[in-house]
């Protein structure tokens, strides 16, 4: 009996297990997926990242922008990738091509279990303004020392023609070149990148950068500024326009990379004191440069274009949708091989020789030194400040001392103006209020007339006798030097006379009193050799 019951239980229990249904036939046949969605997309010529919106379980919009100068043909625009939900499929692919010409372009993604959602795809036009082709119309620096002082010029280049290559090479060479730009790629953070072609023009020439040595007072060499002026590289080049920051960056064939913004016509004001307008006429692209304040050369062109320009611009004319550049502009400078440099004499070691003043410079200041020439202030001394300029130094070598220095004769003469400098401050700038100062014991130290002189080259100095009063010299030979945070060319040669200025801030900071009569540091006079008869 007990017999019957077990199997009478086992067969109700079999009876239910076969109405139950198979847990797992969900999983396997993919009925538990509803999921239809994009989780990315991205189209040729796209810009940025879209904005994908599930509107509902139905519908959705993605919304995006779309370069159509980066797409052959709008009614074939190609899905680069489409991704997709799990196990779900739409009605393109990856590799597919959507018709952005007709209204409301749908993509429709299907779910596993039957489901569909349609995303409608909202394009905007994306426009690289930058794209297309440029003249230049002018090139714009802004520079010099002592803003503050209304020292700072603003200069077109070309208007400063001898202060440049006079081989056709200046700033005028520039301005028949076309720069054209091309729309390469947008990138996912939405900036864009593509080439730059800079040609040359008709004369096939290309600013070459080179201040002319005539218009340097320092050394009277050349001096190659490429460094500051080529901004944009010759022929062709990447560029890289950064949206969040504003910049556009020039990348050459040698990795070398610039940067600029680019800025609308209009007014702007340089920060002179008064300030400076410049006017342009149509948009420029703003290089900000990075030069050293010279206070040696604060009103001349050399401190504005070689020393311490500050901003460079160049103002560009978009030309009309489809101009072409003439085919006889289509030229890239070719590279000119610059002349040997001569073989360096040997360092002279005498002193013998004559000598011409090319400038008298103070480096002074309780409080801040820098160098000051005297000549540049001349309204602080004496009408005979003039005087010194033309001077002539001669020295010469008689022999040696026992030691083995050079010893010698010298004679500082007067030029053609037969004076000296007197070396008074006048009365007004004497903040002390008493009266005329005499500042002989700064800047007399080289004897007038003759005087003897012992050149000890291991040293580096030169010591002056005249009657019982003997004053040391360093002597500098062509090359620059440092004091503080100032540097000091040096063309031909020099006497530094070290001074006992005030070397803690006195009462009057930064006037001209306390720079040559509280706080002066060195007295430094640059001489140039004259060449000798026959040379």
């Amino acid at each position: 009996m007990n017999k019957l019951k077990y199997l009478l239980s086992a067969f109700v229990l079999l009876c239910f297990a076969s109405c139950k249904d198979d847990p797992w036939e969900d999983v396997a046949d993919s009925g538990w997926n509803h999921e239809r969605s994009i989780i990315d997309v991205k189209f040729e010529g796209q810009a940025g990242t879209p904005t994908i919106t599930e509107t509902d379980s139905e519908t959705g919009v993605i919304e995006l922008q779309l370069a159509s100068d980066m797409v052959a043909d709008m009614s074939k625009v190609r899905v680069e990738t489409l991704t997709l939900s799990y196990k779900a499929t739409a009605n393109v692919a990856s590799g597919g091509t959507i018709d952005f010409t007709k209204g409301d372009p749908q993509i429709v993604v299907t779910s596993p279990n039957g489901e569909s959602r349609t995303y409608t795809l909202e394009m905007t036009e994306f426009t690289e303004t930058l794209t297309g082709t440029y003249t230049i119309s002018n090139l714009w620096v802004y520079g010099g020392t002592g803003a503050a002082y209304n020292c700072t010029k603003l200069y077109k280049p070309a208007d400063k023609s001898w202060c440049w290559n006079g081989e056709g090479r200046g700033p005028a060479a520039e301005m028949d070149n076309y720069l054209v730009f091309t729309l390469g790629e947008i990138l996912a953070d939405g900036n864009t990148t593509g080439t730059c072609m800079n040609w040359a023009g008709e004369d096939a020439k290309n600013w070459d950068c080179v201040f002319a040595g005539a218009s340097n007072p320092d050394t009277g060499k050349p001096v190659d500024l490429t460094q500051f002026y080529r901004q944009i590289p010759k022929g062709e080049s990447t560029w890289l326009r950064n949206y969040s920051d504003g910049t556009i960056t020039f990348t050459d064939a040698d990795g070398h990379k610039t940067s600029c913004t680019l800025v609308p016509k209009g007014t702007y004001q340089m920060p002179n004191v008064p300030p400076i307008p410049l006017t342009l006429e149509s948009e420029a692209f703003k290089f900000n440069l990075k030069g050293t304040e010279d206070w040696n050369n604060t009103y001349n062109d050399y401190g504005v274009f070689a020393r311490n320009p500050v901003t460079y611009y160049i103002e560009i004319v978009k030309q009309p949708a489809g101009f072409e550049v003439p085919e006889a502009s289509k030229t890239i400078e070719e590279p000119v091989d610059p002349e040997p440099e001569p073989e360096p004499d040997p360092e002279e070691t005498s002193l013998a020789g004559t000598y011409s003043v090319g400038r008298l410079t103070v480096y002074g200041g309780s409080a801040d030194p820098a160098f000051v020439n005297p000549v540049d202030k001349s309204w602080v001394w004496d009408d005979s400040i003039g005087k010194e300029s033309d001077n002539i130094l001669v020295m010469t070598a008689t022999g040696t001392d026992a030691a083995g220095r050079e010893t010698g004769e010298c004679e500082y003469l007067p030029g053609e103006d037969g004076g000296y400098w007197n070396y008074i401050l006048k009365a007004d700038y004497n903040k002390e209020g008493t009266g005329a100062l005499d500042l002989t014991k700064y800047y007399g130290l080289l004897p007038h007339g003759k005087s003897a002189y012992v050149y000890d080259a291991e040293a580096g100095t030169v010591v002056f006798t005249s009657g019982i009063v003997s004053i040391t010299a360093k002597l500098l030979r062509e090359g620059d030097y440092t004091y503080g945070s100032s540097t000091l060319s040096v063309p031909g040669i020099a006497f530094d006379f070290a001074l006992p200025g005030q070397t803690t801030q006195g009462a009057y900071p930064w006037t001209d009193y306390d720079r040559f009569a509280v706080g002066p540091r060195n007295y430094v006079m640059l001489f140039n050799k004259q060449a000798e008869a026959g040379e």
